[in-house]
């Protein structure tokens, strides 16, 4: 058996099951299931299956024990031209004797008890006979060109070929001749009536088409007007949801347009009020500064005063001079650092000394520092504090 024969509806031969038809393919489970009809759900895996089973033809011999035994039996006695024809049918249409037995002999005329020998003998005249086979030695049995099992008779045999009677060669010649027109005036009958049933059958399937067409073009017009008449009343509703939603959008947008006006304008007047606060801070910045300039000028006016007017001692004018100039500084936002007296560690950068002091030694403070900040520079020292070595005994 072929894969490709492998589908349901398929007519096959189980060596001891007997005729089945695949009823379907499970190709998941790589599997086939046949209806025998001893084993109605007989399950095979497709291995087995394309080894074991062989395919038979419709209209054979193996369709007609499947379909109805009964009546492939009633042949033994009644039909042994169709039996014979279906036989052959399933062998090719043409096979010998012993192909023959081999199809009958167990399956079929065993199941009635009767012996192949004995039958053969009384089919083999009638079948040499009848115009549906063709005899060829040797042994040869051929089922003629253009002929189905359908259209062989079920019909006894004939006298002639169930009792041999001796006979001349002449009157052997008129029966078979006689027999052959009896048998070809029946087969044009047959064939007409045959005919003109076909012919009836298609009349009255050209009718139910024709029915079945109207019919089926009416239900199509009516789901066409029904769908036509639906797709109208969706487009009305969608339109008006459209319409509803085109509403609510413009009124949304209305809404958060008239609320945008409204922050810009309060964006408007903040930054109205922020300039005005900047220029605000620019002109008393301005102002601070000259304030800031005023002080320091003053300062040094106030130095130069106790400078020129030179009364006292020098130390005390020294004083007066430096507190002057340290009112200057602090009016430039000057800084000190250092306290008089105070110790710390000697930093080259940031200290004075009047002796060579080595880095991180401890120190004394005698004057204070002075630097200014910056933002992007940093401090930058305007007056390094001045310190000296501290005093052994203050360790």
């Amino acid at each position: 058996m072929e894969p490709r024969e492998l589908r349901p509806e398929t007519l096959v031969e189980h060596p001891e099951l007997g005729v089945g038809k695949i009823t379907r393919v499970e190709r998941e489970q790589h599997r086939a299931v046949i209806s025998f009809r001893s084993e109605p759900e007989y399950r095979m895996n497709v291995k087995d299956a394309l080894a074991s089973l062989e395919v038979r033809p419709t209209g054979g011999l193996a369709a007609h024990l499947y379909e109805n035994p009964d009546a492939v039996l009633s042949w033994v006695a009644d039909g042994q031209l169709k039996l014979v024809g279906a036989t052959l049918f399933d062998l090719g249409g043409i096979a010998k004797t012993k192909d023959l037995q081999n199809r009958l002999e167990k399956p079929v005329l065993g199941l009635v008890d009767v012996k192949w020998t004995s039958w053969w003998n009384k089919v083999q005249p009638s079948l040499k006979e009848s115009e549906y086979f063709e005899f060829q030695k040797p042994y040869t049995y051929r089922l003629q060109d253009g002929v189905y099992v359908e259209q062989i008779p079920v019909e006894p045999l004939t006298a002639t070929a169930k009792v041999k009677k001796p006979a001349t060669t002449r009157n052997v010649s008129q029966d078979l001749q006689l027999l052959r027109e009896a048998h070809a005036a029946e087969r044009k009958q047959q064939r007409e009536q045959h005919n003109a049933d076909l012919i009836q059958q298609r009349e009255n399937h050209a009718a139910d088409l024709q029915r079945q067409r109207e019919n089926h073009t009416a239900d199509l017009q009516q789901q066409r007007d029904s769908h036509a008449a639906d797709l109208v009343r969706q487009r009305e509703a969608h339109t008006v949801d459209l319409q509803q939603q085109r509403d609510a959008h413009t009124a949304d947008f209305q809404q958060q347009r008239d609320s945008h006006a409204a922050d810009l304008d309060k964006w408007k007047q903040e930054e109205e009020r922020l300039y005005n606060r900047i220029q605000n801070l620019v002109a008393d910045r301005k102002e601070s500064r000259l304030d800031i300039r005023r002080d320091m000028l003053e300062a040094m006016a106030v130095t130069l005063k106790i400078l020129r007017q030179g009364q006292g001692d020098p130390a005390s004018l020294l004083r007066d001079a430096e507190a002057g100039l340290k009112l200057a500084l602090q009016a430039g936002e000057a800084q000190f650092y250092g306290e008089t007296n105070q110790l710390v560690e000697y930093d080259p950068d940031m200290h004075e000394a009047p002796e060579n002091l080595s880095r991180g030694e401890t120190v004394t403070v005698i004057h204070p520092g002075a630097f200014i900040t910056g933002a992007k520079t940093g401090n930058y020292i305007l007056l390094k504090a001045q310190v000296k070595r501290r005093p052994e005994g203050n360790r």
